[in-house]
């Protein structure tokens, strides 16, 4: 990122920091994968995926890490940031490959084609974020979960300077509008069909994405319009 950019990154993640803490929260970051995992199963989180669980991947320091919010000095919430580099390989065969492997058989990929995919843009230096998760009694706050997810962006940002940063929703959240409250420009419907569903896996899911100059355009303006980035702060639900 060119130096303006990355000054208005750090402004933004640093409101975002601010308004949480004006909540009560605070955020700790933490590359101690195992014991980040142990206390989001403490607070409800029945089940961590395998594309980032600690248990299946060796993750090295460098290029993975926990933001678990916390507050009265309690864990209420938890995401994590995978950094990886896809070059020669688009994103649609790195996941077909990456799933034969950690669902040993349990579940696969459906090949669509053998052209590239809408969502084979994603490429080059890119973040995958998953598990993201908030405790039942703390949920209902648009404001909460917008800040926090624009939190992981200019963090993951700022760390890993990406060329992408994506995530998977739920098809039905896709639906309520989940996507654009967590901050992605991009939805790719259907980008996983699966030819057998693995155990919390859902049929439909949306892979959804931002580009990092995209990313640079919505920091700046939301900098300079801090109003726009909280709308009501209303949710039936959010996990």
């Amino acid at each position: 990122m060119a130096k303006p950019a990355i000054l208005d990154m750090m402004k933004f993640f640093s409101s975002c920091l601010i308004h949480l803490e004006d909540k009560g929260i605070t955020v700790e970051e933490s590359s101690n994968f195992r014991e980040c995992e142990d206390r989001m199963r403490a607070i409800g989180k029945n089940s961590i995926t395998p594309m980032i669980s600690s248990e299946h991947n060796d993750l090295s320091k460098d290029n993975a890490s926990w933001l678990i919010l916390r507050k009265n000095g309690e864990d209420i919430g938890g995401v994590a940031a995978r950094h990886d580099i896809l070059v020669s390989e688009t994103l649609s065969s790195f996941w077909t490959r990456s799933y034969a492997r950690l669902y040993k058989g349990q579940g696969h990929l459906h090949v669509v084609s053998d052209t590239p995919r809408p969502c084979d843009e994603i490429s080059g230096r890119v973040i995958y974020m998953g598990e993201f998760f908030i405790a039942e009694h703390v949920r209902g706050s648009r404001h909460l979960l917008s800040l926090y997810t624009h939190l992981l962006f200019s963090y993951s940002q700022l760390r890993w300077q990406p060329d992408w940063l994506y995530a998977f929703v739920r098809a039905d959240d896709a639906r309520l509008g989940y996507a654009t409250e967590y901050g992605f420009t991009r939805q790719y419907p259907g980008a996983h069909v699966w030819g057998v569903l693995p155990k919390g896996r859902a049929t439909g899911e949306y892979l959804v994405a931002i580009r990092s100059d995209e990313l640079s355009d919505m920091a700046r303006y939301f900098n300079l319009h801090p109003s726009c980035l909280l709308g009501v702060d209303s949710l039936k639900r959010v996990e």
